[in-house]
């Protein structure tokens, strides 16, 4: 039998490097860095389609050192000329000012709508720090009723700005289980309530180290979340470690007596850069030098393609009527290919 010489070993060589080179590169015209995420939708919810005014009035009142702080923005025109809906912004935990969401608040006040963002927790160093569960027991029930109480004074004293009929509930992370002890601590009776990565585990994805430090009187939600009266929706995603999706799951399991339900899971998208991250600080505003021990929990902070299409665009809807099959558009990545879709249960 003929041997091969050195030149044709070499040949076949090189045009098997070059045929594995070709198929890498085709691979990477498909997912790829350089691929881009979708940008602020042009129409439709979460966009700036429905915006009719972009001046407003903030008032603050409250105290910091009591935890009853409180903002009001009340757009210069109410979306139904003399009236317009209430969106209550219960934020996360330790998340006490406006400033970390303050693009999603202003998408809602430049449509004509009232927001309130009630500070629940003490914002001075020390008062913080006792109410952190360090070194003292810190009171979930509290928080709730600090909330409840000074919302209700905002709302008295806008009277008849308010479109009664329309009062809504955001929570982010604590927020959510806020809203959760909203009804059972006597608050203003609302037409939806909206869940962003809902936390009701308050030791959820802490090394032991940091929970045998802390003693935290919880919030019987479970006792509540059979009573709630009204519809909720639940808005999560697939990389948040701090309110899993597990969580959703069972807050979504103990409502009972709710007209409707449902949760919704968008889900993470690495297929270009920046990556498409549903993690527990998406809903957050672009934070600028995020602390190493909130990037060590998987928490970022960034203004992008999920905060107009998933969290903007799902409040907008429940906000516009819907309650069920909210129609998420999260759009395309820079070649066209679509961002993975958002998973809905019930």
């Amino acid at each position: 039998m003929p041997s091969i010489s050195a030149s044709l070993l070499r040949s076949l060589l090189l045009l098997c490097i070059g045929v594995g080179l070709l198929f890498m590169a085709s691979r990477a015209v498909h997912a790829a860095p350089w691929h881009k995420p979708p940008a602020e939708p042009l129409t439709g919810y979460g966009s700036a389609e429905r915006h009719i005014t972009a001046d407003f009035t903030e008032f603050r009142s409250g105290s910091a050192a009591a935890g009853d702080q409180i903002w009001t923005f009340v757009p210069s025109t109410l979306k139904y000329g003399e009236r317009a809906p209430v969106v209550i912004f219960l934020h996360g935990f330790a998340a006490l000012y406006p400033a970390l969401y303050r693009t999603h608040i202003d998408h809602l006040v430049q449509q004509g709508n009232i927001v309130i963002f009630p500070q629940f927790q003490k914002s001075t160093l020390s008062g913080f720090l006792r109410e952190a569960g360090l070194g003292q027991a810190a009171d979930q029930n509290i928080w709730a009723q600090r909330a409840v109480g000074s919302v209700a004074q905002v709302l008295t004293q806008l009277g008849d700005q308010v479109q009664q009929d329309e009062i809504y509930l955001y929570g982010h992370s604590l927020g959510g289980l806020i809203a959760l002890a909203w009804q059972a601590n006597g608050g203003v009776p609302v037409s939806a309530i909206v869940l962003s990565h809902p936390q009701v585990n308050a030791q959820e994805g802490m090394p032991p180290f940091v929970r045998a430090f802390l003693k935290i009187i919880e919030i019987p939600w479970r006792d509540y979340a059979p009573s709630i009266s009204a519809p909720v929706i639940i808005l999560n995603g697939n990389e948040d470690t701090i309110a899993p999706v597990s969580q959703s799951e069972e807050i979504l399991s103990l409502l009972q007596s709710v007209p409707s339900k449902v949760l919704y899971v968008a889900q993470r998208d690495a297929y270009g850069y920046p990556k498409i991250s549903p993690n527990h600080g998406a809903p957050l505003e672009d934070i600028k030098g995020l602390p190493d021990h909130l990037k060590f929990f998987n928490i970022s902070g960034e203004l992008d393609a999920l905060d107009y299409r998933y969290y903007f665009a799902g409040l907008d809807a429940v906000m516009d009527g819907w309650r069920d099959e909210l129609p998420f558009d999260l759009g395309t990545w820079s070649n066209g290919r679509a961002v993975k879709p958002v998973l809905q249960f019930h």
